[in-house]
């Protein structure tokens, strides 16, 4: 877990809309912090706000229970997984799945599912404002789909999972030692570059 998801605090600045050079742009800062066994601490600050989530490490891939905010809402992540270090060379690419559930009080559960095909394309230099690396580029195609709770209906002709785009592309830079550096999607409408490295 460690190699390319490092003890550590990390700042990104995220950009998105239709041209995410060009849009609205927000501030995250993760910061990570190894637990016994094979669990990772993650606090993540944005907007001011700081949610605290224990990540545990499994053979299937990562996963966390999400405290509940202000509305009571637990969310559940069964999420996907990073190769092993040994396998970070070009042309190794892998398939992943994620399962996020959300349960709000007097509402009932939300499911969305996902699976993702990866393959990291070559190595290559990348600059962000935290700096030049030399780093492995994974492009990744995920398909998602959403569920609503039992007995929510739709208005006419709505669909929900054309609503939140179904298929996704996007390209993300890892470095070993450091994490990801850099991610972009393929259409240009969200991209996160990380801009400090702290302790």
């Amino acid at each position: 877990m460690q190699t390319y998801l490092p003890p550590g605090t990390r700042t990104y600045q995220m950009s998105s809309g239709q041209m995410a050079s060009g849009a609205d742009k927000s501030v995250m800062t993760i910061k990570a912090t190894p637990l016994s066994g094979d669990r990772m601490n993650v606090q993540t600050t944005m907007n001011g706000k700081t949610t605290p989530i224990v990540w545990t490490c499994t053979a299937s891939g990562m996963k966390a229970s999400i405290p509940a905010g202000a509305g009571g809402a637990q969310v559940n992540v069964d999420a996907g997984f990073l190769p092993d270090a040994r396998k970070w060379k070009a042309g190794y690419s892998w398939n992943s799945s994620s399962k996020v559930n959300v349960n709000a009080p007097g509402v009932g559960g939300m499911n969305m599912t996902s699976t993702t095909v990866s393959k990291i394309v070559k190595q290559e230099k990348v600059t962000v404002p935290a700096g030049t690396f030399t780093a492995l580029r994974v492009d990744s195609t995920t398909s998602m789909k959403m569920s609503l709770p039992a007995g929510t209906k739709l208005p006419p002709g709505m669909d929900l999972n054309q609503m939140t785009g179904g298929k996704t592309s996007t390209s993300a830079w890892y470095v070993q030692g450091v994490g990801m550096v850099k991610t972009t999607s393929a259409d240009g409408s969200f991209s996160m570059v990380l801009t400090k490295i702290g302790k």
